[in-house]
């Protein structure tokens, strides 16, 4: 699997055949290469003011910290999210957006995909309240994958305990600002201090 692992208290970062950790030199790897598809490339020498970046619920939900086992999935119904939702998924370097129509995705595919990493939200838009049979088996299978899940979709949607509502103000930002912010480095100051932290 791609993303965070711990061998004691440090902190590996690995994607694809790059290993890194959060300090600047070398540490041995225990870990092997992963053999899964890897579609972020978190640079964590990236610097940033991190003052210059919106405190929000929706920022919490794609930032690349790992999420704890057991956390719910993250449901907004706001509407027109597309550039926020785009915007905010820089955070995590992707070289393929991580965002599709719940739709187009089929839910076998949805819960391996949220295997193969735990340092990229997998966002899912569209979801209609007809989709609840479909959105009931991914969220099942939530609590025990790595990635976090990220929904948006109809307020009409009943979901499972596994998914929790949230909203964002972000719709208010100036959207031209928002999306200039640098959000790749954003997103590796972020995860650089979680390793750095020891995982608290």
């Amino acid at each position: 699997m791609n993303g965070i692992h711990w061998e004691g208290d440090i902190a590996f970062l690995i994607q694809g055949e790059r290993i890194t950790t959060a300090f600047n030199f070398e540490i041995p790897c225990p870990f092997e290469p992963s053999k899964s598809p890897c579609d972020h490339r978190i640079d964590l020498r990236a610097e940033v003011d991190t003052t210059r970046f919106p405190t929000d619920p929706l920022v919490d939900a794609m930032s690349p910290v790992p999420h704890n086992m057991g956390d719910q999935a993250v449901f907004t119904s706001q509407q027109d999210l597309s550039i926020i939702l785009a915007t905010l998924s820089r955070m995590s370097s992707p070289t393929r957006l991580p965002i599709a129509p719940f739709w187009s995705v089929r839910p076998d595919k949805i819960i391996r995909s949220l295997g193969y990493t735990n340092v990229q939200p997998l966002v899912l838009t569209g979801v209609r309240a007809k989709d609840k049979r479909f959105v009931d088996q991914v969220l099942e299978a939530v609590p025990y994958l790595p990635r976090r899940l990220v929904l948006q979709g109809e307020p009409t949607l009943v979901l499972r305990p596994e998914a929790r509502r949230t909203t964002t103000t972000l719709g208010q930002v100036n959207i031209a600002d928002l999306v200039s912010l640098p959000w790749e480095a954003y997103g590796a100051h972020l995860l650089k201090q979680h390793m750095l932290s020891k995982g608290h």
